[in-house]
């Protein structure tokens, strides 16, 4: 019994103190980890639009029961895959969490408008951006459902 306190507790304080930007990539969100993030609930898209610097990683956080997709299209609306100056991106279809990473070299200024393969233009918010800023600082995780946030 004490050895499994002691494993329980090594565990518990191995886990605290974590100040780290990067790795992972996934979890099912909730966190703290500063990032660029992008939450799909009740089938709308959250923030509308993004900002994130040249060579991040953005993880998107599907918190709906069904399949989504973040998938680059070249104009809003077009609910066709393309890019716009060389920035393409595609979750593919999935459930859970899924990440992607900007291109190092994308120009500052770019908005790239985005949309859902699965159910194109019947999304609540058919449609989201991501604006390549250098300037554009993390936030942390969305908390989850209900919990506010500024994201």
């Amino acid at each position: 019994m004490m050895r499994v306190a002691a494993v329980v507790a090594a565990a518990l304080i191995s886990g605290c103190g974590s100040t780290g930007y990067g790795g992972g990539g996934g979890g099912g969100g909730g966190g703290t980890t500063p990032g660029f993030y992008v939450v799909i609930e009740g089938s709308a898209f959250n923030p509308l639009q993004l900002s994130a610097p040249p060579g991040a990683t953005v993880t998107v956080l599907n918190r709906d029961p069904m399949a989504h997709s973040v998938t680059s299209e070249a104009a809003a609306g077009d609910f066709t895959p393309g890019g716009v100056g060389g920035v393409e991106f595609n979750t593919g279809s999935f459930t859970g969490s899924r990440t992607f990473t900007l291109p190092a070299d994308a120009t500052d200024g770019t908005v790239i408008p985005y949309y859902c393969t699965v159910h194109k233009s019947t999304m609540v918010t058919p449609n989201g951006s991501i604006r390549i800023d250098s300037s554009a600082q993390p936030a942390p995780a969305p908390g989850s459902s209900g919990g506010g946030g500024g994201y």
